[in-house]
C-alpha cells in the first residue's frame, strides 16, 4: 500500500513539474538532470558504459536519467559478467561485453579487491586516503582480455545500429589507457564522462589535472563536475567530469 501511495504522489508531482527526491539521493540529482539534458540535446543513441561492475550506472541511467536507449556495458571480471548477462535478459536495450578496454589488445591481470567496486589493473595506494584501506585491497588476481575501442566500436555500431555514442569511463585509474586505444573512435563520441582523481588511491594513476589536459588536447570541453567521494576531512577524492566534443558544438 505504501508503495502505491508513494508512486501516486510522485506521478502527481511530476505532472505539475516537480520532483520529490529523498535526501539520500540529493547528491545524484543535479548529475542526473545534467545528463538528461545533455543526452537529449546531443541526441545520444548509445551509452558505452566502460567499467560496469554489476550495472550500477545502467540503473542510474534508467531510473534517474530516464534514458531508454541502447547501453553497452564493458566489464572484465568473470563473476560480474555472469551477473550482468543475467540482469540484461530483462532489458532488451542492454548489451554486455565481457572484456576490458585499454590502449592495446592484450591479456592482463586485474586486481579483484575486497570491495570489488575498487577492482583495478593498478596496485592500491593508501598514503593519501586511509578510509579505503580495508576495502581497496586485492583478494585475488584474474587474467582478463583487454581490447581497444578503435577495434570494437565499428563492430558494435554495425551490430546495434547506433551513430551518436556517449562514453562513460570508470576504470579505477585506467581511463587514459582506454582513451589511448580510442583515437579514431573519439571523433564519433559526442560527449563523455571520466572519473578524475584528486587524491590518488592507486599507484601511478593520473591526477585530475593530467586527465583534464589529456581530454582538452583530444578536443573535449567540460560541461559539469560532480563529486564521487570525499575523505574524513571532506577533501575531494574523486569526481565525475562530463565533457562535450568540441566538433559537435562547432557543427
Amino acid at each position: 500500500m505504501l508503495k502505491i501511495v508513494k508512486d501516486s504522489v510522485l506521478k502527481v508531482s511530476r505532472s505539475l513539474g516537480y520532483d520529490i527526491v529523498p535526501l539520500r539521493e540529493m547528491r545524484e540529482r543535479d548529475f542526473a538532470l545534467h545528463l538528461r539534458e545533455l543526452l537529449t540535446r546531443l541526441d545520444i543513441d548509445c551509452v558505452l558504459d566502460v567499467g560496469a561492475n554489476v550495472g550500477q550506472y545502467r540503473d542510474f541511467l534508467r531510473d534517474r536519467v530516464f534514458y531508454e536507449g541502447t547501453i553497452v556495458s564493458f566489464e572484465p571480471v568473470a563473476r560480474h559478467v555472469e551477473l550482468l548477462q543475467a540482469r540484461a535478459r530483462e532489458d532488451a536495450n542492454w548489451h554486455i561485453e565481457g572484456y576490458a578496454l585499454g590502449a592495446r589488445d592484450e591479456q592482463m591481470a586485474i586486481n579483484v579487491m575486497v570491495s570489488d567496486q575498487f577492482s583495478s589493473f593498478l596496485e592500491p595506494d593508501h598514503r593519501q586516503v586511509q578510509e579505503f584501506s580495508e576495502l581497496n585491497v586485492p583478494c585475488a588476481k584474474e587474467a582478463v582480455t583487454v581490447r581497444t575501442l578503435d577495434v570494437v566500436l565499428p563492430m558494435l555500431r554495425e551490430r546495434l545500429g547506433f551513430d551518436r555514442p556517449y562514453l562513460k569511463l570508470d576504470t579505477q585509474g585506467f581511463d587514459i589507457e582506454v582513451l589511448r586505444g580510442a583515437g579514431d573512435s573519439l571523433q564519433t563520441v559526442r560527449a563523455l564522462q571520466t572519473e578524475a582523481s584528486v587524491l590518488g588511491i592507486y599507484k601511478g594513476m593520473p591526477g585530475y589535472l593530467d586527465t583534464l589536459r589529456h581530454l582538452d588536447g583530444l578536443g573535449f570541453d567540460i560541461t559539469g563536475m560532480y563529486a564521487v567521494s570525499r575523505d574524513a576531512a571532506l577533501r575531494l577524492v574523486e569526481f565525475d567530469c562530463v565533457m562535450v566534443n568540441r566538433r559537435v558544438v562547432a557543427s
